[in-house]
């Protein structure tokens, strides 16, 4: 039997991975325009269709016309009726975060599962590790892309739209607009209570400079940057986009590696690298083991001047959610602002609000 190389290794079991996203990359694609150089941002051709098979097309006709479901804006979930089925997202609500995606790819959103909320029911909001899988579920069975050559894993999502997703399934979850997550800051200027709504449309997000935004190359969801045009003497750089998969995947190589070492400390400063420096890592730990180690020994050969340059370099290629709202105080016009928090807590996500007369005191 031939002898392979860890490294054609790790090549095969990628590959076998999520072969959709190489098949993806190895095709040519017209270039899509730059919507920070004051381009107007591409998105889905307006006919999905040829996305679909026969059936999903005949169900989501049928389902459009029943209903007056509309697709565009923030209009999405207007008249529409909570059903166990997919809707498409028009990419135009996410804004400039649709850029960072192959303008052929479809997601698509369905209301949270009763096994899903059920979850939510015990979620213990000081486990930061249980929230991060509960809220993985909730993705994992609730939206889907859809490309030219099939669909291909939730966990290919962009690390920053997490949360923004999960607000959107949340609002077609409750789609009558029922159990709302609102709050109240007094106006800094003249005491009135402003009322914020925490929801999809309301999360603001900071983006590359303009003069940044040319180094991404759509069609590979790549970085590719030359340090010589900053006066850093090495070779031209490419990063890849963190991702949900990629998270989830480092997660558990460092509680198996935990188990493995319960002392064992982790470099902070290196695991906020390496999603950046890794297309995919992957679900065989025997082979995350080793591509991990390979980007630690190429991280730990970075002298002083490449470390900082590709510290700014992840510091202004990375989009970044505000931890903040902001709306107006109706009594005197203050842009008024508050920390984006859960009236009660993170379960208040998806408990569905009771109906019935309550039980018991308890």
């Amino acid at each position: 039997m031939k002898e392979i190389t860890d490294d054609q290794l790790i090549e095969n079991v990628l590959a076998n991975q999520i072969p959709e996203a190489s098949q993806e990359e190895s095709k040519p694609k017209k270039k899509q325009n730059n919507p920070l150089a004051g381009q107007k941002l591409s998105r889905l051709p307006g006919d999905r269709s040829s996305l679909l098979t026969d059936e999903e097309k005949q169900e989501s006709a049928s389902f459009d016309k029943a209903n007056h479901v509309s697709k565009t804006g923030d209009n999405i979930f207007k008249n529409a009726e909570m059903r166990e089925g997919w809707i498409p997202v028009d990419r135009s609500i996410m804004g400039l975060r649709s850029y960072f995606y192959p303008e052929e790819w479809q997601f698509r959103i369905r209301p949270a599962t009763v096994e899903a909320i059920r979850n939510w029911s015990n979620i213990d909001e000081n486990n930061i590790l249980v929230i991060d899988d509960v809220f993985n579920e909730v993705l994992k069975s609730c939206l889907s892309i859809i490309t030219p050559t099939g669909q291909i894993p939730w966990g290919n999502i962009n690390t920053w739209d997490r949360f923004y997703f999960l607000l959107l399934i949340r609002e077609y979850t409750f789609v009558q607009g029922e159990h709302k997550l609102n709050y109240t800051e007094d106006c800094p200027e003249c005491d009135n209570p402003v009322e914020f709504e925490l929801t999809s449309s309301s999360l603001m997000y900071e983006f590359p400079d303009e003069d940044i935004i040319k180094y991404y190359d759509v069609n590979t969801r790549t970085w590719i940057i030359d340090p010589t045009e900053y006066e850093v003497e090495a070779n031209t750089i490419r990063l890849y986009l963190p991702t949900l998969e990629k998270d989830a995947n480092m997660k558990t190589w460092m509680i198996q590696r935990t188990q493995e070492n319960p002392n064992r400390k982790f470099d902070q400063t290196f695991l906020r690298f390496l999603p950046w420096m890794l297309p995919k890592i992957s679900k065989d730990m025997d082979v995350a083991k080793k591509q991990i180690k390979d980007a630690q020994i190429k991280f730990n050969s970075w002298d002083m001047e490449m470390f900082t340059f590709m510290n700014e370099v992840i510091r202004n290629i990375a989009v970044t959610p505000s931890q903040k709202l902001v709306a107006k105080c109706e009594v005197c016009g203050e842009e008024v602002t508050a920390n984006i928090r859960f009236p009660n807590n993170v379960a208040d996500l998806f408990n569905v609000p009771n109906k019935h007369r309550k039980f018991g005191t308890k």
